[in-house]
This record gives C-alpha cells, sequence and structure tokens, in this order.
C-alpha cells in the first residue's frame, strides 16, 4: 500500500500537489506498459455491474453492491445502488456525467450527498502519465463552514487483474481524495484509491479504497482508519442505447 504523507495544516497550499503526484509516480517504479488513451464510457439504460465488497476493517464482512443506470438525461446518468450485507438490505442512489465525474453520490460510506460541482474521478481520455487535480469549495456537512474537496489523479498505465468476473489488462489509476469533514479536533478524512478501470465493463473491475484521519488533540497521532474495503467484478451486463 502507497503511503502519501501530508501536511495537514497546509493543506490548502495548492502548489504541494505536484510534488505528491511525483512522489506517486516515484513509489511505483515498475514499468508498466503503456495503453492506449481510453475515453469515457457513454453509459447507457440498463448498464449492470455487480460487486463483491470486503471489508477489511471488520474481519472481512462481505456486501454484494448491484448498480445499475436507470436513466439518461441531457448526459447525467443516474444510478440505482442496492446494498445486500451483513446489516441487511439498503438502497442509495448516484449521478455521474458524461466525464465520468460524481454529480450527486458518496465519498465516504453513508453519506450521499449533491455536489457544488461535480468531483473529477478520472480525467479522460486515460492515457499513461495523466495527471489531474481539483479543488472544490463547498460547506462542510459537519461543520456548516467553507471548506474544500481536493482530487489527486495519476494514471499508471496496464496492469493486470483478475476477478470474479474474469481476467483484465485494466488501466491503472492511483488517486487520491481528502474530503471536507476537518474539524477542530481532527483532519479532513483522506481516501488513498487503486483502481483498475476496463473499458468494456465501463467501469473498474478492481478497486482498492484506504482512508483516514488524524485527531489533532493528545500525543497519539497515528491515522484513525475509517474505511478499507476491496471491490471486484463480479459480473457486468451492458444495457441498450436509447
Amino acid at each position: 500500500m502507497i503511503r502519501l504523507t501530508l501536511n495537514w495544516r497546509s493543506i490548502a497550499t495548492r502548489c504541494a500537489v505536484v510534488p505528491a503526484l511525483l512522489l506517486v509516480g516515484c513509489q511505483l517504479a515498475a514499468p508498466i506498459p503503456a495503453s492506449i488513451p481510453n475515453d469515457a464510457p457513454k453509459l447507457a439504460v440498463g448498464d449492470h455491474w455487480q460487486y463483491r465488497i470486503t471489508d477489511n476493517l471488520r474481519r472481512g464482512a462481505v456486501t454484494i453492491l448491484d448498480s445499475e443506470v436507470v436513466s439518461v438525461v441531457n448526459g447525467i446518468a443516474s444510478l440505482r445502488l442496492v446494498y445486500d450485507g451483513p446489516y441487511g438490505r439498503s438502497e442509495d442512489s448516484e449521478q455521474v456525467n458524461a466525464d465520468g465525474w460524481l454529480v450527486m453520490g458518496a465519498l465516504k460510506p453513508y453519506s450521499p450527498r449533491q455536489f457544488p460541482t461535480p468531483i473529477q474521478l478520472y480525467d479522460f481520455p486515460l492515457q499513461q502519465g495523466k495527471t489531474w487535480r481539483q479543488v472544490v469549495d463547498t460547506i462542510s456537512p459537519e461543520t456548516g463552514l467553507a471548506a474544500q474537496i481536493l482530487s489527486y489523479g495519476i494514471v499508471q498505465g496496464l496492469r493486470p487483474a483478475t476477478v470474479p468476473a474474469g481476467s483484465f489488462d485494466a488501466i491503472y489509476i492511483y488517486r487520491i481524495i481528502q474530503l471536507d469533514d476537518a474539524q477542530f479536533f481532527r483532519t479532513r478524512t483522506e481516501r488513498r484509491d487503486s483502481v483498475w478501470f476496463d473499458a468494456k465493463a465501463k467501469g473498474p473491475v478492481l478497486e482498492l479504497r484506504d482512508a483516514s484521519f488524524i485527531e489533532l488533540s493528545g500525543t497519539d497521532s497515528d491515522a484513525i482508519r475509517v474505511e478499507n474495503t476491496t471491490r471486484e467484478l463480479l459480473s457486468f451486463r451492458p444495457g441498450s442505447p436509447r
């Protein structure tokens, strides 16, 4: 697992982003085969993905996620998300624009919301060496104060991934998302994602998420992990463009 150390109190210093991304690139030193540029997938009504989500913080508890596109209006795809796990069954929704950016949804468990600016989860066309950086001004749901969500990413190239849905030569992306949930006693949540994206599956076939924050009071400065999950594609069924 790649660990990126950031200065939490000066995170608004935007010039720190480029060195951080360069550090990520240096740590992934093994040669990676180049990939051809991949455009944003054209989502269609009926596109259906099923994922197995393993919660590594809760003794490997497994949740099955069924995600389906239920409408596409003016380039915005609305998805119905159905979770079936150890605590029962629940349903949620998500919206993604034509660029693959998150318009409405959750960046941490159980916290779906409408974003003032869509969150840049990808920068299509995906091509080896491409990086992106986004700063979104928000109002923090926790404090009601002005805050920011920050998204950084780097496309590393092709990496194999074997999941229940099959074996893929997927595009590997390393992504960092910093949320707008900092409070006086703690830093913002930082989520580090390793993503294996496949164009034919119109999305990730494998995704590793690790999220944590640091308490600012006391002598214990260890990161407090709030998410460590593995998402594996079980199946994908394409819908019918209209």
